[in-house]
Protein backbone atom coordinates (compact mmCIF):
# COMPACT_ATOMS: atom_id res chain seq x y z
CA UNK A 1 0.00 0.00 0.00
CA UNK A 2 2.98 2.19 1.02
CA UNK A 3 4.42 1.84 -3.06
CA UNK A 4 0.91 2.20 -4.12
CA UNK A 5 0.65 5.89 -2.63
CA UNK A 6 4.55 7.01 -3.67
CA UNK A 7 3.59 5.87 -6.75
CA UNK A 8 0.19 8.02 -7.02
CA UNK A 9 2.13 11.02 -5.49
CA UNK A 10 4.93 10.62 -8.05
CA UNK A 11 3.04 10.85 -10.96
CA UNK A 12 1.30 13.90 -10.22
CA UNK A 13 4.27 15.51 -8.96
CA UNK A 14 5.85 14.43 -12.56
CA UNK A 15 2.52 16.20 -14.27
CA UNK A 16 3.30 18.88 -12.39
CA UNK A 17 6.86 19.19 -13.48
CA UNK A 18 6.59 18.63 -16.85
CA UNK A 19 7.70 21.01 -19.26
CA UNK A 20 6.05 21.71 -22.83
CA UNK A 21 8.94 21.13 -24.98
CA UNK A 22 9.10 19.29 -28.09
CA UNK A 23 10.96 15.68 -27.70
CA UNK A 24 14.24 16.28 -28.94
CA UNK A 25 18.22 14.68 -28.29
CA UNK A 26 21.31 16.70 -27.86
CA UNK A 27 24.23 15.26 -29.33
CA UNK A 28 27.95 15.78 -28.76
CA UNK A 29 31.80 14.70 -29.83
CA UNK A 30 34.82 15.85 -28.65
CA UNK A 31 37.66 14.84 -30.65
CA UNK A 32 40.69 13.49 -28.36
CA UNK A 33 42.94 16.40 -29.41
CA UNK A 34 40.71 18.93 -27.65
CA UNK A 35 39.88 16.85 -24.79
CA UNK A 36 41.73 17.65 -21.52
CA UNK A 37 43.48 14.30 -21.03
CA UNK A 38 43.70 13.22 -24.50
CA UNK A 39 40.18 10.45 -24.60
CA UNK A 40 37.70 10.83 -26.96
CA UNK A 41 34.13 11.96 -25.60
CA UNK A 42 30.79 11.23 -27.01
CA UNK A 43 27.57 12.10 -25.87
CA UNK A 44 24.24 12.44 -25.91
CA UNK A 45 21.34 13.58 -24.03
CA UNK A 46 18.02 11.42 -24.79
CA UNK A 47 15.08 13.77 -24.37
CA UNK A 48 11.99 11.84 -24.90
CA UNK A 49 9.74 11.86 -21.77
CA UNK A 50 9.94 13.18 -17.94
CA UNK A 51 8.58 9.70 -16.95
CA UNK A 52 10.56 7.18 -19.49
CA UNK A 53 11.57 4.06 -18.03
CA UNK A 54 14.89 2.92 -19.32
CA UNK A 55 16.93 -0.37 -18.75
CA UNK A 56 20.59 -0.82 -19.03
CA UNK A 57 21.74 -4.59 -20.09
CA UNK A 58 23.70 -6.78 -21.44
CA UNK A 59 23.49 -9.17 -24.99
CA UNK A 60 25.29 -12.03 -24.64
CA UNK A 61 27.10 -13.32 -27.51
CA UNK A 62 24.34 -15.72 -29.85
CA UNK A 63 24.45 -17.87 -32.37
CA UNK A 64 21.26 -17.94 -34.48
CA UNK A 65 20.31 -19.90 -37.78
CA UNK A 66 20.61 -19.22 -40.91
CA UNK A 67 16.35 -18.38 -41.75
CA UNK A 68 16.34 -16.06 -38.09
CA UNK A 69 15.43 -12.66 -38.64
CA UNK A 70 15.13 -9.69 -36.96
CA UNK A 71 11.53 -8.12 -37.50
CA UNK A 72 10.67 -4.58 -35.78
CA UNK A 73 7.05 -5.46 -35.15
CA UNK A 74 5.87 -2.06 -35.06
CA UNK A 75 6.73 -1.43 -38.70
CA UNK A 76 7.32 -5.02 -40.20
CA UNK A 77 10.83 -4.09 -41.07
CA UNK A 78 13.44 -6.85 -41.67
CA UNK A 79 17.02 -7.56 -41.51
CA UNK A 80 18.41 -10.97 -41.45
CA UNK A 81 20.24 -12.55 -38.40
CA UNK A 82 24.19 -12.64 -38.44
CA UNK A 83 25.17 -16.44 -37.55
CA UNK A 84 26.69 -15.16 -35.00
CA UNK A 85 25.37 -12.24 -32.84
CA UNK A 86 28.38 -10.30 -30.80
CA UNK A 87 27.85 -9.36 -27.27
CA UNK A 88 26.88 -5.88 -26.48
CA UNK A 89 25.73 -3.58 -23.73
CA UNK A 90 22.53 -1.20 -24.91
CA UNK A 91 20.67 1.14 -22.65
CA UNK A 92 17.09 0.30 -24.19
CA UNK A 93 13.19 1.34 -23.31
CA UNK A 94 11.84 -1.12 -20.65
CA UNK A 95 9.95 -3.91 -23.01
CA UNK A 96 6.66 -3.04 -21.54
CA UNK A 97 6.38 0.69 -23.09
CA UNK A 98 6.26 -1.65 -26.91
CA UNK A 99 7.27 0.54 -29.12
CA UNK A 100 10.64 -0.62 -29.83
CA UNK A 101 13.91 -1.46 -28.65
CA UNK A 102 15.26 2.27 -28.43
CA UNK A 103 18.49 0.40 -27.78
CA UNK A 104 20.26 4.02 -28.06
CA UNK A 105 23.65 3.47 -26.74
CA UNK A 106 26.16 0.78 -26.26
CA UNK A 107 29.53 -1.01 -27.61
CA UNK A 108 30.30 -4.42 -28.38
CA UNK A 109 32.53 -7.40 -27.73
CA UNK A 110 35.04 -5.53 -30.41
CA UNK A 111 34.94 -1.89 -28.89
CA UNK A 112 32.80 -0.79 -31.20
CA UNK A 113 30.45 2.04 -29.96
CA UNK A 114 27.00 3.27 -31.42
CA UNK A 115 24.98 6.60 -30.14
CA UNK A 116 22.08 6.58 -31.67
CA UNK A 117 20.08 8.75 -32.68
CA UNK A 118 19.74 12.42 -32.45
CA UNK A 119 16.21 13.20 -34.98
CA UNK A 120 16.18 15.36 -37.60
CA UNK A 121 13.99 16.46 -40.48
CA UNK A 122 14.70 16.41 -44.19
CA UNK A 123 12.69 19.52 -45.61
CA UNK A 124 9.29 19.52 -48.10
CA UNK A 125 11.18 19.53 -51.25
CA UNK A 126 13.65 16.55 -50.38
CA UNK A 127 10.65 14.11 -49.08
CA UNK A 128 8.79 15.32 -52.52
CA UNK A 129 11.59 13.48 -54.52
CA UNK A 130 12.69 10.48 -51.76
CA UNK A 131 10.37 10.10 -48.97
CA UNK A 132 10.69 8.37 -45.97
CA UNK A 133 10.20 4.63 -45.90
CA UNK A 134 7.23 3.30 -43.45
CA UNK A 135 8.81 0.01 -42.66
CA UNK A 136 12.46 1.43 -43.20
CA UNK A 137 15.42 1.70 -40.59
CA UNK A 138 14.34 3.45 -37.23
CA UNK A 139 16.33 4.87 -34.19
CA UNK A 140 14.43 2.09 -32.48
CA UNK A 141 16.18 -0.96 -34.12
CA UNK A 142 20.02 1.30 -35.24
CA UNK A 143 21.95 -0.06 -32.14
CA UNK A 144 20.14 -3.47 -32.12
CA UNK A 145 21.02 -3.89 -35.43
CA UNK A 146 24.71 -2.63 -35.98
CA UNK A 147 26.38 -3.55 -32.71
CA UNK A 148 25.88 -7.39 -32.92
CA UNK A 149 27.38 -7.21 -36.61
CA UNK A 150 30.94 -5.13 -36.59
CA UNK A 151 34.44 -5.00 -35.73
CA UNK A 152 34.79 -1.54 -36.88
CA UNK A 153 33.06 1.95 -36.64
CA UNK A 154 33.84 1.93 -40.66
CA UNK A 155 32.20 -1.02 -40.70
CA UNK A 156 28.84 0.05 -38.72
CA UNK A 157 28.69 2.89 -40.86
CA UNK A 158 28.60 1.02 -44.23
CA UNK A 159 26.33 -1.22 -43.10
CA UNK A 160 23.69 1.60 -42.01
CA UNK A 161 24.19 3.50 -45.29
CA UNK A 162 23.47 -0.07 -47.09
CA UNK A 163 20.43 -0.29 -45.63
CA UNK A 164 19.08 3.20 -45.92
CA UNK A 165 20.25 1.90 -50.05
CA UNK A 166 18.22 -0.84 -49.88
CA UNK A 167 15.76 -0.90 -48.03
CA UNK A 168 15.00 2.87 -46.93
CA UNK A 169 15.18 5.24 -43.58
CA UNK A 170 11.90 5.80 -41.84
CA UNK A 171 13.55 8.98 -40.30
CA UNK A 172 15.47 11.90 -41.07
CA UNK A 173 18.46 10.70 -37.97
CA UNK A 174 22.07 11.48 -36.98
CA UNK A 175 23.93 9.11 -35.81
CA UNK A 176 27.70 8.53 -34.55
CA UNK A 177 29.64 5.19 -34.74
CA UNK A 178 33.04 4.98 -32.56
CA UNK A 179 36.21 2.55 -32.19
CA UNK A 180 39.60 3.30 -30.88
CA UNK A 181 40.88 4.57 -33.88
CA UNK A 182 37.85 6.35 -35.33
CA UNK A 183 34.85 8.27 -34.78
CA UNK A 184 32.11 8.59 -37.65
CA UNK A 185 29.36 10.94 -37.75
CA UNK A 186 26.05 10.54 -40.00
CA UNK A 187 22.78 11.70 -41.29
CA UNK A 188 20.31 9.88 -42.60
CA UNK A 189 18.85 12.69 -44.99
CA UNK A 190 16.00 11.27 -46.85
CA UNK A 191 14.20 8.12 -47.57
CA UNK A 192 17.66 6.86 -49.42
CA UNK A 193 19.97 9.20 -48.95
CA UNK A 194 22.45 9.60 -46.29
CA UNK A 195 26.13 11.45 -45.48
CA UNK A 196 29.06 10.33 -42.82
CA UNK A 197 32.60 11.89 -42.17
CA UNK A 198 34.82 10.82 -40.24
CA UNK A 199 34.87 12.97 -37.39
CA UNK A 200 38.36 14.95 -36.77
CA UNK A 201 40.68 14.59 -33.96
CA UNK A 202 41.18 18.65 -33.26
CA UNK A 203 37.49 19.35 -32.76
CA UNK A 204 34.00 19.36 -30.99
CA UNK A 205 30.44 19.83 -31.78
CA UNK A 206 27.46 19.82 -30.63
CA UNK A 207 24.39 18.61 -32.60
CA UNK A 208 20.95 19.10 -31.62
CA UNK A 209 17.77 18.28 -33.85
CA UNK A 210 18.78 19.39 -37.48
CA UNK A 211 21.75 18.62 -40.29
CA UNK A 212 24.70 20.04 -39.59
CA UNK A 213 27.15 18.92 -42.32
CA UNK A 214 28.06 21.66 -44.79
CA UNK A 215 30.27 20.86 -47.82
CA UNK A 216 30.90 17.24 -48.21
CA UNK A 217 33.74 15.77 -50.20
CA UNK A 218 32.15 13.11 -52.17
CA UNK A 219 35.73 12.09 -53.85
CA UNK A 220 37.53 11.88 -49.93
CA UNK A 221 36.92 7.72 -50.16
CA UNK A 222 38.95 7.70 -46.44
CA UNK A 223 37.07 10.60 -44.40
CA UNK A 224 33.35 10.05 -46.32
CA UNK A 225 31.02 7.73 -46.83
CA UNK A 226 27.50 8.87 -48.73
CA UNK A 227 25.11 9.05 -51.48
CA UNK A 228 27.08 9.08 -54.51
CA UNK A 229 24.17 11.67 -55.85
CA UNK A 230 24.36 13.46 -53.36
CA UNK A 231 24.62 16.72 -54.63
CA UNK A 232 24.05 15.26 -58.20
CA UNK A 233 20.23 14.45 -56.82
CA UNK A 234 19.57 18.15 -54.68
CA UNK A 235 20.54 19.97 -58.30
CA UNK A 236 18.13 17.82 -60.73
CA UNK A 237 15.12 17.74 -57.91
CA UNK A 238 15.79 22.56 -57.30
CA UNK A 239 16.66 21.96 -53.58
CA UNK A 240 20.54 22.84 -53.99
CA UNK A 241 22.23 25.34 -51.67
CA UNK A 242 25.28 26.41 -51.44
CA UNK A 243 27.34 28.29 -48.70
CA UNK A 244 30.11 30.66 -49.06
CA UNK A 245 30.59 29.19 -52.40
CA UNK A 246 30.18 25.12 -51.82
CA UNK A 247 27.30 22.59 -51.58
CA UNK A 248 26.52 22.87 -48.25
CA UNK A 249 24.28 19.30 -47.09
CA UNK A 250 22.52 20.59 -44.09
CA UNK A 251 21.02 23.74 -46.36
CA UNK A 252 20.50 21.60 -49.16
CA UNK A 253 18.74 18.70 -47.54
CA UNK A 254 17.21 20.16 -43.91
CA UNK A 255 14.14 22.08 -43.00
CA UNK A 256 15.03 25.39 -41.68
CA UNK A 257 16.85 26.48 -38.03
CA UNK A 258 14.03 26.49 -35.35
CA UNK A 259 14.27 27.98 -32.15
CA UNK A 260 14.77 25.20 -29.87
CA UNK A 261 17.70 24.11 -32.38
CA UNK A 262 18.59 27.52 -32.58
CA UNK A 263 18.70 27.91 -28.59
CA UNK A 264 20.88 25.01 -28.17
CA UNK A 265 23.51 25.48 -30.69
CA UNK A 266 24.31 29.31 -29.66
CA UNK A 267 24.15 28.32 -25.92
CA UNK A 268 26.33 24.89 -26.55
CA UNK A 269 29.05 26.64 -28.91
CA UNK A 270 29.18 30.10 -26.54
CA UNK A 271 30.41 28.06 -23.52
CA UNK A 272 32.77 25.98 -25.59
CA UNK A 273 33.99 28.96 -27.47
CA UNK A 274 33.06 32.13 -26.13
CA UNK A 275 35.71 34.32 -27.51
CA UNK A 276 34.10 33.63 -30.72
CA UNK A 277 31.49 36.07 -29.77
CA UNK A 278 28.84 33.54 -31.90
CA UNK A 279 25.34 35.37 -32.86
CA UNK A 280 22.29 33.73 -31.66
CA UNK A 281 21.18 34.79 -35.51
CA UNK A 282 23.83 33.17 -37.67
CA UNK A 283 22.51 32.28 -40.67
CA UNK A 284 24.58 28.76 -40.50
CA UNK A 285 26.25 27.32 -37.00
CA UNK A 286 29.44 25.38 -38.16
CA UNK A 287 29.36 21.55 -37.31
CA UNK A 288 33.00 22.21 -35.96
CA UNK A 289 34.17 23.85 -33.23
CA UNK A 290 37.53 24.83 -31.35
CA UNK A 291 36.96 25.06 -27.75
CA UNK A 292 38.66 28.10 -25.97
CA UNK A 293 39.80 25.61 -23.64
CA UNK A 294 40.43 21.96 -23.38
CA UNK A 295 37.28 19.79 -22.48
CA UNK A 296 37.24 17.72 -19.53
CA UNK A 297 34.89 14.63 -19.17
CA UNK A 298 33.23 16.76 -16.41
CA UNK A 299 32.74 19.70 -18.54
CA UNK A 300 31.06 17.27 -21.00
CA UNK A 301 28.70 16.34 -18.23
CA UNK A 302 27.94 19.94 -17.07
CA UNK A 303 26.89 20.80 -21.03
CA UNK A 304 24.29 18.04 -20.78
CA UNK A 305 23.14 19.76 -17.38
CA UNK A 306 23.25 23.29 -19.05
CA UNK A 307 20.13 25.83 -18.97
CA UNK A 308 22.43 28.84 -20.16
CA UNK A 309 22.27 30.02 -16.50
CA UNK A 310 23.81 33.84 -16.28
CA UNK A 311 22.97 34.76 -20.00
CA UNK A 312 20.49 36.29 -21.82
CA UNK A 313 18.62 33.18 -22.44
CA UNK A 314 19.00 31.63 -19.06
CA UNK A 315 16.07 28.84 -19.03
CA UNK A 316 15.71 28.60 -15.11
CA UNK A 317 14.59 32.69 -15.42
CA UNK A 318 10.52 32.85 -15.89
CA UNK A 319 11.04 35.10 -18.65
CA UNK A 320 12.64 32.67 -20.60
CA UNK A 321 9.70 29.44 -20.20
CA UNK A 322 9.78 28.96 -24.13
CA UNK A 323 13.80 28.20 -24.12
CA UNK A 324 14.83 25.58 -25.08
CA UNK A 325 17.44 23.88 -22.85
CA UNK A 326 19.96 21.18 -23.21
CA UNK A 327 19.47 20.35 -19.48
CA UNK A 328 15.50 19.53 -19.86
CA UNK A 329 13.34 17.73 -17.36
CA UNK A 330 12.73 15.33 -20.66
CA UNK A 331 15.83 13.73 -20.58
CA UNK A 332 15.01 9.93 -19.90
CA UNK A 333 19.07 9.10 -19.88
CA UNK A 334 21.87 11.00 -20.54
CA UNK A 335 25.39 9.21 -21.51
CA UNK A 336 29.08 10.01 -22.13
CA UNK A 337 31.11 7.44 -23.71
CA UNK A 338 35.40 7.49 -23.26
CA UNK A 339 37.59 6.16 -25.44
CA UNK A 340 40.56 5.88 -24.56
CA UNK A 341 44.11 4.88 -26.13
CA UNK A 342 45.79 3.07 -23.80
CA UNK A 343 42.81 0.68 -23.53
CA UNK A 344 42.71 -2.55 -25.60
CA UNK A 345 40.19 -2.78 -28.62
CA UNK A 346 38.24 -5.42 -26.94
CA UNK A 347 37.88 -3.58 -23.50
CA UNK A 348 36.16 -1.07 -25.23
CA UNK A 349 35.47 2.18 -23.66
CA UNK A 350 33.80 3.58 -20.04
CA UNK A 351 29.78 4.75 -20.41
CA UNK A 352 29.15 7.36 -18.43
CA UNK A 353 25.33 6.58 -17.57
CA UNK A 354 22.93 8.99 -15.70
CA UNK A 355 19.12 7.96 -15.22
CA UNK A 356 16.97 10.13 -15.72
CA UNK A 357 17.55 13.91 -15.90
CA UNK A 358 21.12 15.00 -15.92
CA UNK A 359 20.71 18.04 -13.65
CA UNK A 360 19.88 16.18 -10.59
CA UNK A 361 21.41 13.06 -11.40
CA UNK A 362 24.48 11.37 -11.39
CA UNK A 363 26.83 9.90 -14.14
CA UNK A 364 28.14 6.45 -13.27
CA UNK A 365 31.03 4.82 -14.95
CA UNK A 366 30.82 1.26 -16.50
CA UNK A 367 33.51 -0.55 -19.18
CA UNK A 368 32.28 -2.05 -22.49
CA UNK A 369 33.94 -5.44 -20.88
CA UNK A 370 31.00 -6.14 -18.47
CA UNK A 371 28.75 -9.15 -18.87
CA UNK A 372 26.70 -7.88 -16.47
CA UNK A 373 24.33 -4.97 -14.60
CA UNK A 374 22.58 -4.20 -11.47
CA UNK A 375 19.29 -5.87 -10.91
CA UNK A 376 17.66 -2.98 -10.84
CA UNK A 377 18.70 -1.72 -14.29
CA UNK A 378 16.89 -4.11 -15.81
CA UNK A 379 13.35 -3.78 -14.19
CA UNK A 380 10.56 -3.85 -16.47
CA UNK A 381 8.07 -1.45 -16.15
CA UNK A 382 6.37 1.99 -17.57
CA UNK A 383 5.24 3.12 -14.10
CA UNK A 384 6.85 4.32 -11.29
CA UNK A 385 8.56 1.49 -9.16
CA UNK A 386 10.93 2.07 -6.09
CA UNK A 387 12.75 -0.95 -7.58
CA UNK A 388 13.69 0.67 -10.95
CA UNK A 389 17.17 2.31 -11.29
CA UNK A 390 15.52 4.26 -13.68
CA UNK A 391 12.82 5.62 -11.00
CA UNK A 392 15.32 5.60 -8.45
CA UNK A 393 17.31 8.66 -9.70
CA UNK A 394 14.33 10.27 -11.85
CA UNK A 395 12.02 10.67 -8.30
CA UNK A 396 15.02 12.09 -6.69
CA UNK A 397 15.04 14.86 -9.33
CA UNK A 398 11.65 15.56 -10.00
CA UNK A 399 11.37 16.61 -6.30
CA UNK A 400 14.52 18.93 -6.90
CA UNK A 401 13.35 20.54 -9.53
CA UNK A 402 10.30 21.46 -8.01
CA UNK A 403 11.84 24.51 -6.19
CA UNK A 404 16.13 24.10 -8.11
CA UNK A 405 17.48 26.83 -5.30
CA UNK A 406 15.72 25.56 -1.87
CA UNK A 407 15.43 21.73 -3.01
CA UNK A 408 17.62 20.80 -5.92
CA UNK A 409 20.91 23.10 -5.22
CA UNK A 410 21.98 20.70 -2.48
CA UNK A 411 21.09 17.52 -4.67
CA UNK A 412 23.36 18.68 -7.75
CA UNK A 413 26.25 19.98 -5.57
CA UNK A 414 26.38 16.43 -3.38
CA UNK A 415 26.20 14.13 -6.99
CA UNK A 416 28.76 16.64 -8.27
CA UNK A 417 31.53 15.59 -5.38
CA UNK A 418 30.03 12.12 -5.99
CA UNK A 419 31.00 12.37 -9.80
CA UNK A 420 34.38 14.23 -8.58
CA UNK A 421 35.30 11.35 -6.70
CA UNK A 422 34.83 9.12 -9.24
CA UNK A 423 36.83 10.45 -11.64
CA UNK A 424 39.42 11.00 -9.37
CA UNK A 425 39.55 7.35 -8.57
CA UNK A 426 39.54 6.62 -12.26
CA UNK A 427 43.28 6.42 -13.32
CA UNK A 428 44.12 4.25 -10.23
CA UNK A 429 40.85 1.68 -11.63
CA UNK A 430 42.16 1.42 -15.04
CA UNK A 431 45.29 0.46 -14.04
CA UNK A 432 43.92 -2.21 -11.92
CA UNK A 433 41.78 -3.17 -15.02
CA UNK A 434 44.23 -3.25 -17.07
CA UNK A 435 46.85 -5.25 -14.99
CA UNK A 436 44.59 -8.29 -14.82
CA UNK A 437 42.89 -7.88 -18.54
CA UNK A 438 46.77 -8.67 -19.52
CA UNK A 439 47.17 -11.51 -17.45
CA UNK A 440 43.60 -12.63 -18.01
CA UNK A 441 40.63 -11.09 -20.22
CA UNK A 442 37.87 -13.62 -18.67
CA UNK A 443 38.86 -12.01 -15.23
CA UNK A 444 38.68 -8.71 -16.38
CA UNK A 445 35.62 -8.97 -17.41
CA UNK A 446 34.39 -10.71 -13.96
CA UNK A 447 35.96 -7.78 -12.37
CA UNK A 448 34.56 -5.22 -14.38
CA UNK A 449 31.33 -6.20 -13.87
CA UNK A 450 30.92 -6.20 -10.37
CA UNK A 451 32.99 -3.06 -10.02
CA UNK A 452 29.96 -1.89 -12.27
CA UNK A 453 27.34 -3.18 -9.89
CA UNK A 454 29.03 -1.68 -6.57
CA UNK A 455 29.21 1.80 -7.50
CA UNK A 456 25.10 1.35 -8.82
CA UNK A 457 24.66 -0.75 -5.53
CA UNK A 458 25.83 2.36 -3.54
CA UNK A 459 24.64 5.38 -5.90
CA UNK A 460 21.29 4.25 -5.70
CA UNK A 461 21.88 3.66 -2.06
CA UNK A 462 22.29 7.26 -1.55
CA UNK A 463 19.74 8.38 -3.73
CA UNK A 464 17.29 6.60 -2.04
CA UNK A 465 18.48 8.51 1.27
CA UNK A 466 18.44 11.07 -0.19
CA UNK A 467 15.10 11.34 -1.75
CA UNK A 468 13.31 10.27 1.83
CA UNK A 469 15.12 12.83 3.26
CA UNK A 470 13.88 15.36 0.56
CA UNK A 471 10.45 14.20 0.40
CA UNK A 472 9.93 14.82 4.20
CA UNK A 473 11.06 17.73 3.88
CA UNK A 474 8.73 19.03 0.65
CA UNK A 475 6.31 17.29 2.52
CA UNK A 476 6.29 19.95 5.36
CA UNK A 477 6.38 22.94 3.14
CA UNK A 478 2.72 22.79 3.02
CA UNK A 479 2.12 23.56 6.79
CA UNK A 480 5.03 25.35 7.74
CA UNK A 481 7.28 26.20 5.31
CA UNK A 482 11.44 25.33 6.01
CA UNK A 483 13.15 28.01 6.90
CA UNK A 484 16.49 26.73 5.42
CA UNK A 485 17.35 25.30 1.84
CA UNK A 486 17.59 21.68 1.58
CA UNK A 487 20.55 19.80 2.65
CA UNK A 488 21.31 15.52 2.55
CA UNK A 489 22.61 14.17 5.72
CA UNK A 490 25.28 12.93 3.85
CA UNK A 491 26.48 15.94 2.48
CA UNK A 492 30.07 14.27 1.85
CA UNK A 493 31.25 12.05 -0.25
CA UNK A 494 32.98 9.85 1.78
CA UNK A 495 33.69 6.33 0.66
CA UNK A 496 35.77 5.01 -1.86
CA UNK A 497 34.11 3.49 -4.38
CA UNK A 498 36.16 2.21 -6.59
CA UNK A 499 38.09 -0.03 -4.26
Amino acid sequence: MKKRIAAVIMVSIMILSSATQVLACTGTIIGKDVSADGSTLIGRTEDIDSAHTKQFVVHPRTEYKSTDIFEDPATGFKYPQPKVSYKYTAVPDSEIEEDGIYAEVGSNEYGVCIDATVSASPNDTVLKYDPLVENGLREANIPTIVLPRVKTAKEGIKLVASIVEKQGSAEGNILVIADKNEVWYMEILSGHRYAAIKFPENVAAVFPNCYMLGYVNLQDSKNVIASKDLLTFAKNHGFYKEYKGKFHTALSYGEPLEQGNRDRLWGAQNLLAPSKNISYDSQVFDLFITPDKKVSLKDLMELQRYRYEGTKIDANLPENKTVRPIGTERQAECHIIQLKDKYPTELGGIMWLAMGNAEHSVYLPTYGNINDTHKAYKVKTANYSPDSAYWIFRSLSTLSELDRDKYGKSVREYWSDYEDNLIAEQEKTDKKVLEIYNKDKAKAAEYTTQLGIDIAEDAMSKAKTIYEELFTYVSREAGRPNKTPFVPSISTVEQDVAK
